[in-house]
Formats: C-alpha cells, sequence, structure tokens
C-alpha cells in the first residue's frame, strides 16, 4: 500500500502530517486491525537530488496467547497419582502469543517456578512462553492445585490451566489423644481426625477387645460410626459410650487406622475432668495475657514514681509529712534553753535524777515543773512561804 499527501483513507489507512514538502511523512490508522501488523516505511526524494531517504517503522499488534498448556511428569500410581516422596516435574507453557505471555506457576496461592523463563518465536512471529518447576511432594500436597497462568497485554483477564494432584501417603503419626469434660451417667462421644490417602481401614480397641468401625462391641455400649472424610484426605473416626461409667475412664483406648501405604495406631485417654487451663491457647488468649502483664507492670512503676515524687494521691501526705516536720523542728527549739556557762562546778537544777526523792516522793514530773524560765529562785521562795491553814 503506497500512501500520497491528499489521497482519501484506504482500510481506514492514510497520511498523517503538514505535508510531504515539509519533511513531515506520516501515517493515521482509524481502527487496528491484527493485519495492521507489520513494517512501514517512508520514502522521500529531495528536489535538488535524485537521492532517496528512506526510513522504516515496525508496528506489532499485540495478539493474546492460546489457552495455557500445563504438563507434569508421571505418578509412581496409574492415573495420574503420586505418592509422598515423589519428584513432581512440572512445565508450563503459553503458545501463539504476539508478543510472548507473562507465565507464571503455583501451587494453591504459592509461586513454584523458577526465575528462569523461555521465549521462542517462530517465523510467523508467534511467541511460545514457557517456565519449568521441579517439586519433592509431601503429604501436606495432597488436594492442592497446580495453577498455569498466562497474563499479557492484549487480555482483559489472566488465562489459567488447572490440575489437582492427589497424593497416596499413610495414615500421619500423632500423639496422644487426651478428651476431657465427660460426665459419668452420659452419653460421650470420642472424635479423632486421621489424616490418609487412600482412606484406611479402621478397627477399633478397647482394652483386648477390637470391633471394626459402623459395629458394636460386645456389651452394645459402645458404637462406633463409618469414617466421614471432611476434606481431601482428612477423615473423622467416632466412637460413642452408651452412658460413661467410671470403669471407662480407665480403660485402654485404641484406633487403628491402616491402608495400603501404611498403618499407625492412635491412643486416646479419656478423663471426667475439665480441661486444665493453659491447654490450647489460642492468639487472641496469648495476646491478652501479654497485655495484661505489661498494663500491671505500668500501674506498678507509676506507683512507685508517684510515691517517691509526692504525685496524685500521694501529694497529700508528703505536705503533711513536712509540717510535721517542721512542727518537730520547732519544738525542740524551744527546749533549748541558756544554762549557767561561768560556774562548772554548779550542778544544773534542771537534771532531776528520777532515783532521787524530790520533796519525799520519786516524782521527777513535779519536780520539773518546779523549774521555769531558767530561774531556780522559785523553788526556795516556796520554801520559806508559811501557808496558814485553817484550824
Amino acid at each position: 500500500m503506497v500512501l500520497n499527501e491528499g489521497q482519501p483513507p484506504e482500510d481506514g489507512i492514510e497520511y498523517n502530517g503538514v505535508g510531504l514538502q515539509e519533511g513531515h511523512c506520516g501515517v493515521r490508522i482509524a481502527k487496528v486491525k491484527e493485519s495492521n501488523d507489520g513494517t512501514f516505511k517512508c520514502s522521500l526524494t529531495t528536489t535538488s537530488a535524485r537521492q532517496e531517504a528512506t526510513a522504516s517503522l515496525k508496528i506489532i499488534v499485540a495478539r493474546p496467547p492460546n489457552n495455557p498448556d500445563l504438563r507434569t511428569s508421571p505418578g509412581s500410581v496409574p492415573g495420574n497419582i503420586y505418592r509422598k516422596g515423589d519428584r513432581l516435574e512440572i512445565s508450563c507453557s503459553a503458545p501463539s502469543g504476539r508478543p510472548a505471555a507473562n507465565i507464571s506457576l503455583f501451587l494453591d496461592d504459592e509461586p513454584i517456578g523458577n526465575d528462569r523463563l523461555i521465549y521462542e518465536t517462530n517465523i510467523n512471529e508467534n511467541s511460545l512462553a514457557m517456565q519449568n518447576a521441579s517439586r519433592s511432594l509431601d503429604w501436606t500436597d495432597n488436594g492442592k492445585t497446580l495453577r498455569c497462568v498466562a497474563s499479557h497485554i492484549a487480555l482483559d483477564r489472566p488465562k489459567e490451566t488447572t490440575m489437582q494432584l492427589e497424593i497416596y501417603y499413610p495414615p500421619q503419626p500423632h500423639s496422644t489423644f487426651e478428651r476431657f469434660g465427660y460426665v459419668i451417667g452420659r452419653r460421650g462421644v470420642i472424635n479423632v481426625t486421621v489424616y490418609a490417602n487412600p482412606k484406611p481401614r479402621f478397627t477399633w480397641r478397647v482394652n483386648q477387645e477390637q470391633f471394626e468401625e459402623g459395629q458394636t462391641d460386645d456389651s452394645t455400649r459402645l458404637q462406633t460410626s463409618t469414617a466421614v472424610e471432611l476434606e481431601k484426605g482428612v477423615w473423622s473416626a467416632v466412637l460413642t459410650i452408651d452412658s460413661i461409667q467410671k470403669s471407662d475412664t480407665e480403660k485402654e483406648y485404641a484406633l487403628i487406622a491402616n491402608n495400603n501405604e501404611g498403618s499407625y495406631e492412635y491412643r486416646i485417654v479419656l478423663s471426667t475432668s475439665s480441661e486444665p487451663a493453659g491447654v490450647d491457647l489460642d492468639a487472641g488468649s496469648i495476646i491478652g495475657i501479654v497485655v495484661g502483664v505489661l498494663v500491671l507492670i505500668l500501674i506498678i512503676f507509676l506507683v512507685i514514681f508517684a510515691r517517691a515524687t509526692g504525685r496524685w494521691c500521694f501529694a497529700a501526705r508528703r505536705r503533711g509529712d513536712e509540717e510535721t516536720a517542721g512542727d518537730v523542728g520547732a519544738g525542740s527549739e524551744a527546749h533549748i534553753t541558756p544554762g549557767d556557762e561561768d560556774d562548772e562546778d554548779h550542778e544544773d537544777p534542771r537534771i532531776i535524777d528520777e532515783k532521787v526523792p524530790q520533796g519525799g516522793q520519786e516524782n521527777p514530773i513535779h519536780a520539773s515543773t518546779e523549774y521555769v524560765n531558767g530561774r531556780t529562785d522559785i523553788k526556795d521562795a516556796k520554801k520559806d512561804e508559811k501557808t496558814d491553814t485553817p484550824v
């Protein structure tokens, strides 16, 4: 297709610019189509020479890739089933994208692809994007979904191809199950959750007696139900005791689970006691305990600080202590009375020996009251005074 200035549009394509004489060579595409993908070339010949000037521009019209292709290595069990410990090789590709798509590999929401991406382009400019991954399978991968995701500029939302993994594994070990809160005379239920795939065969053992799931013991007091699959590879086995007796809490309970991959015996202990405090604390309980301890420490610190500095409720007590201290100091000064410092041999009459009788009585209080303002003549005066006593 050759475009000239002033030429009408052809298939929605026309010249764009202020004029070829000005050296402007442009193209305007009214509506982009896939057929517009390619190279646009502009050629101009100057008026002073016959030499032609040429420039080109490659336009890529984006085309979304086909649906992603997810491939895996075969499993050790027929039917694309794997076993615990198998090595899984995964390939995820998105063909026929222009330009190449962005590829990502996930196991559920966990990225598992390596960082190396492979891109291939053929003569038709159809690009192939590919990403590979390798993983050693564990029993926890059972039921998870492999996801091959392709995103592209021409897609409103990513394209995705998925495959759910099925992994065989034996019943998984577990410590002794402790069940609390059973009441004498009431019905009791023992529930045990077992992780195994495929479904195991369940056998209950109470002391030396064994019976299969869905059956009762010889006394018909113990009834088992068929195990129920809670989710992929998760089984719930239930044993019901018609009426709990004290002897039931002294028996040995066990659940034997057995499949083609292995077996395990789960032990159960029953108790009529309530569940001990602090067992199975969730995250919220732990956070609450930590916050409570921190608040207690803060309160203790504030009380010590307030007491030391005389703040808040300790302010009145501090003022009272200061006033008391001031009163004691003033009282002490009032009892300091100057004595006769010139006469060293003179006995200070203010010093009263409690063992020496005063006025015929051992009464230091009365004796000390006869000293007033450092004067001792008052006492002598009283001796000379005559008292008229009426007859």
